[in-house]
């Protein structure tokens, strides 16, 4: 069943600043210093009305309210200030075949920053791993990306991988900050709550960007070859001698139980060596499935009996032992189907692996229930993406194709060389949301961007 498991794998299978007062700030080619803790930094980005940089900005040009009520700005850091930047590259099993090409592209967006730029790389698949810490050398980072590769893990844990940046990643670092990230906005299999992340957002003073690309097509194409897939699973019982023949027997009827309800079952005997039989039709009655096991031969016979079954593309070998396998079960078989192998083990040990296998098995209504969901939940998806983008300061970005990724790469390091960063005093209560809003002193055309509002933890 190695096609249908390919399938499950992608059902399963989706981005601050320095504040001190400007009369004790460091030189500016220092950008890692302590800050005081009641001050607040915006993250500035200002563009004119044809979206061209807007360099040689002063603390004079802006206007900072909390709340509605006009701020002080204490802190300027200029448009050339750097950036800590987390760059997060997807690399669950829907990327396998656009892996090399985003690998490519998040390479060459390194040689678009600035060299004063820190960057860090984190991977995420079932698992979230930062592959390299934050470092200006950019043969280092290249190396690592080339690193990258698909993992066999179910999910994208998307959410989870931004908040462990936010957390954790940019803990202690003070300065300019931003999450780069590419995704179709589906979380799975995040602990992290989308409330949760929004209070991290809300905390941070990071800047997030995020690339979506639009999937929905293709997962759902996806989710309907795996319904279909594992509306209908046949079972193969086969021993390799008589003594086993009940062990196999009892692996069935266990394996039987622990397969989803609206899993319908045929079963399938070895009458001769790679030759199969027919047993039972596709049917939910497990009692029936399981009278059957009782007549089943199981082992094989010497006389050549001719197959009048094939296998379908899901199916499953129960097996006492993997050895000559070839010999003994039908090319298909082997070619499409799942082995699960007792060996000579203790009952509580193969009953464990029929636990996890059964496991990963989806049920069918489940499918059938997320495919209508499907349109809702990935609206959704990206409405809370491009929520929490805006609030940052950043934004999102619509990708057509992976051909734009180099356009969207540009853009992102355009934007942060033309943000400035502003910091003022406050006297803001914690626990408390309040909101934010930054002007241009005098009446002009161009275009801010800045986070929204800010809570105090």
């Amino acid at each position: 069943m190695k096609t249908t498991f390919e399938i499950l794998l992608l059902v399963l299978l989706a981005t601050s600043c320095l504040l001190v007062a400007a009369q004790n700030a460091p030189p500016q080619s220092k950008p890692g210093f302590r800050v005081a803790v009641n001050m607040v930094l915006v993250n500035v980005s200002v563009t004119s009305a044809e979206g061209k940089r807007q360099p040689g900005l002063q603390p004079e040009h802006f206007e900072l309210f909390e709340d509605g009520v006009k701020q002080d700005v204490k802190y300027f850091r200029s448009s050339e200030a750097p950036f800590h930047v987390a760059l997060l590259v997807d690399s669950s099993g829907s990327t396998t075949r656009k892996l090399g090409l985003i690998r490519k592209a998040a390479d060459r967006f390194l040689g678009k920053l600035t060299p004063e730029d820190r960057v860090s790389v984190i991977d995420v698949a079932g698992r979230v791993q930062v592959v390299q810490g934050f470092t200006t050398d950019r043969r280092l980072l290249s190396r690592q990306l080339r690193r990258i590769g698909t993992t066999t893990e179910n999910g994208t844990l998307l959410r989870d991988a931004i908040l462990q940046v936010l957390a954790d990643l940019f803990r202690g670092i003070e300065g300019r900050k931003a999450v780069v990230f590419l995704t179709d906005a589906q979380d799975a299999g995040s602990k992290c709550r989308i409330e949760q992340l929004k209070q991290a957002v809300y905390v941070s003073d990071a800047v997030l960007y995020a690339l979506l690309v639009n999937t929905e097509a293709d997962l759902q194409k996806a989710m309907e070859r795996a319904e279909a897939g594992f509306s209908r699973m046949a079972l193969v019982v086969e021993a390799s001698s008589a003594d086993r023949v009940e062990d196999v027997r009892e692996a069935a009827r266990f394996l039987v139980d622990l397969l989803p309800a609206s899993v319908q079952i045929c079963l399938a005997e070895h009458r001769a060596p790679r030759r199969a039989m027919l047993l039972l039709p596709y049917t939910d009655h497990r009692a029936q499935v399981k009278e059957s096991l009782a007549h089943a031969s199981v082992q094989p016979r010497l006389t050549d009996t001719v197959s009048s079954w094939k296998a379908p593309v899901s199916t499953i070998l129960l097996t006492d032992s993997s050895s000559d396998l070839p010999q003994r079960i039908q090319a298909d078989i082997l070619g499409q189907g799942t082995i699960l192998v007792l060996g000579k083990r203790a009952a509580e040990e193969w009953q464990k692996d029929l636990r996890e296998f059964a496991r990963r098995i989806p049920a069918p209504s489940d499918l059938r229930q997320s495919l209508k969901e499907l349109p809702a939940k990935y609206r959704d998806g990206r409405q809370e993406i491009t929520a929490l983008c805006d609030h940052s300061g950043g934004r999102t970005f619509d990708l057509l194709g992976m051909s734009d990724l180099d356009t969207f790469y540009q853009q992102v390091a355009e934007e942060l060389r033309r943000t400035y960063s502003l910091g003022y005093y406050s006297q803001a209560a914690p626990g408390q949301y309040h909101r934010l809003e930054v002007k241009l002193s005098k009446a002009s055309q161009a275009n801010i961007r800045s986070r929204r509002g800010f809570l105090v933890p």
